[in-house]
């Protein structure tokens, strides 16, 4: 039933995607084309699971499922669909769908405050660093840069001040410093992703 839903709001996800991208104002358009907001579905999701196999394939199948429903209403709306870039985040779902799905996962259900940090750092991460590198960096987009950095720091101290392990040890303040060591990581992680990204798409 959770690889159904799984699939259910990734369809819905990235049909919303499409028509949103012709909706949001500056400088919030950039969400409805963006990497970190396809996989916070994913990560979503991976925590409502109680099996960490089943939040990674969840996740891959939220990721699927965005890529189908965004061509499906593209196509509706008469825009062209290019199979090559299909495929390309086919691929990057292949990837990021499992790793945000286990990272969900792992947020809620493991007792250690290094892992949920880590969780944490994933999730604003990505945000973070497609914000000063993709937006920032790449297309000089300073208010989507804001935009996605800002979110992005939310998220970390959000998610790591509220994960169980942080709660059930009431440390919520080392939850978040937890998170934000694994970002020394996450970030030039999500950073070189991004790179890479820009090369190939």
């Amino acid at each position: 039933m959770a690889l159904g839903f799984a699939v259910l709001i990734g369809l819905a996800w990235g049909a919303a995607t499409s028509g949103l991208q012709t909706v949001l104002p500056w400088p919030f358009s950039g969400l409805a084309n963006a990497v970190s907001p396809w996989v916070a579905p994913a990560f979503a999701i991976g925590a409502l699971t109680k099996r960490p196999w089943v939040a990674a394939a969840a996740g891959a199948l939220v990721c699927f499922g965005e890529v189908g429903g965004y061509y499906l209403v593209s196509m509706v709306r008469d825009f062209g669909v290019n199979p090559t870039m299909v495929m390309l985040w086919v691929a990057t779902g292949v990837v990021g769908g499992p790793v945000f799905g286990a990272a969900g996962w792992c947020w809620r259900r493991v007792r250690s405050l290094r892992w949920t940090g880590l969780s944490a750092a994933l999730m604003g991460g990505v945000f973070l660093s497609e914000g000063a590198v993709g937006y920032g960096v790449y297309l000089h987009y300073t208010g989507d840069a804001v935009v996605f950095c800002t979110l992005g720091a939310l998220l970390v101290v959000a998610l790591g001040a509220t994960a169980p392990a942080a709660r059930a040890a009431r440390a919520p303040g080392r939850g978040i410093g937890t998170a934000m060591v694994w970002l020394l990581l996450v970030f030039p992680l999500g950073a070189a992703g991004q790179a890479l990204l820009r090369l190939i798409a």
